[in-house]
């Protein structure tokens, strides 16, 4: 298989787990990264009330990837949110097409459940090492909800989970004391922040970082940069940007990446078209061709076995494909960049997100808003 990645490429990612060369814990210096995860429950989150006022909760569960070198520093942090898809991994009930068994949540007895949000270790192990917490949850539970009620749903999943983080860093209590491995008292930075969000986590993402809503962020909680990854529209019924109806996800005043994938076979993905018409801050949209949805989910991807799986690029389109490992070391290099720059301070990813350079074998557009270069 052609290689991808050119040496200027490898040099962006720097995924090596190298030990650390000094103290500082800077984006130039390559950290060991450690693994953990936590679950408080299937149910034990209550989800905001539906319209027809029906109850529901999700999970409490995620998967973080880390610095092993703690002490003395305090990392910023990445939440990432995965998008929606079946819950359980019932090989019966995917070849007899029944949602009700796959989208049940909790899953039946005996029936694992898919771990999407473990889609994105190999993002969470590349900012990790590059001095970042990353925290991908499952959010499983919120397809009790749908439309802007599911945006809502996940909206206020994201908070609690940055609320339980903000009081184990600060004050080593809450729901998080004592369910992790290693103390993070001290260690999460949680005025600085990154979120991604995948398909409709994406559109939740966006819902929750969008300028109305951040009234409503923990105490001690700020947004610094958001990635909405071939993130679901929100509805509109024209293509006004300035429709009232897009203001529950209009981000004017946080720097924004969007990625679109070409052969993607499930979203359109283009909210740069409203959020450029009023923001203050650094927008970029990055076209990959070739790019379907799918792959940057690992858990989604066929290589992975699992229920459910596949390619989702559509049969005309009539771009050269990209293989799975090919996606998302693209996403890797991008999503990389983005995050040391508005997160760490670290411009060296800047002629990357640019479009300065394009050290990739696939064509990536990049078209960008207000401030980009900055």
């Amino acid at each position: 298989m052609k290689k991808i990645l050119t040496a200027a490429a490898a040099l962006l990612l720097s995924v090596v787990c190298l030990p650390l060369a000094t103290t500082a814990a800077t984006a130039s210096t390559t950290h060991r990264v450690g693994v953990a995860t936590y679950s408080l429950g299937d149910s034990v989150f209550e989800l905001p009330p539906g319209s027809d006022g029906t109850p529901a909760k999700g999970e409490l569960t995620a998967v973080v990837h880390y610095p092993k070198d703690l002490a003395g520093h305090r990392y910023p942090v990445v939440l990432i949110s995965h998008g929606l898809w079946i819950s359980c991994a019932d090989k019966q009930a995917w070849k007899d097409e029944d949602w009700e068994k796959l989208d049940a949540w909790p899953c039946a007895a005996g029936t694992p459940e898919i771990p999407n949000y473990r889609g994105y270790d190999y993002l969470g192990t590349t900012l990790a090492a590059q001095g970042m917490i990353v925290i991908s949850i499952s959010a499983n539970g919120t397809k009790a909800r749908m439309g802007q009620e599911q945006d809502e749903a996940r909206a206020a999943l994201i908070n609690q989970h940055l609320k339980m983080w903000q009081q184990l860093s600060s004050t080593g209590r809450g729901p998080l004391a004592g369910k992790l491995p290693v103390n993070f008292q001290g260690h999460a930075d949680l005025t600085n922040v990154g979120l991604m969000g995948h398909s409709r986590g994406g559109r939740g993402t966006l819902f929750y970082a969008a300028d109305q809503h951040q009234r409503d962020w923990p105490a001690g909680v700020r947004i610094k940069a958001v990635i909405p990854l071939a993130a679901a529209e929100p509805y509109s019924p024209d293509d006004d940007p300035n429709n009232p109806e897009l203001d529950g996800y209009r981000i004017t005043n946080i720097p924004v990446g969007a990625f679109i994938g070409t052969c993607d076979g499930a979203v359109r993905g283009n909210v740069y078209d409203y959020l450029q018409a009023n923001n203050k801050q650094p927008l970029y949209e990055w076209t990959v061709r070739g790019a379907n949805h799918d792959f940057f989910n690992t858990q989604w991807s066929p290589a992975s076995g699992q229920v459910g799986a596949y390619d989702d690029a559509p049969a005309d389109c009539t771009d050269k494909r990209m293989t799975e490992p090919q996606q998302r070391s693209v996403a890797t290099a991008y999503t990389s960049a983005f995050f040391k720059r508005y997160l760490l301070n670290d411009r060296s990813g800047m002629p990357l997100l640019t479009g300065a350079v394009r050290p990739f074998a696939v064509d990536v557009k990049v078209d960008q808003g207000v401030g980009s270069r900055r």
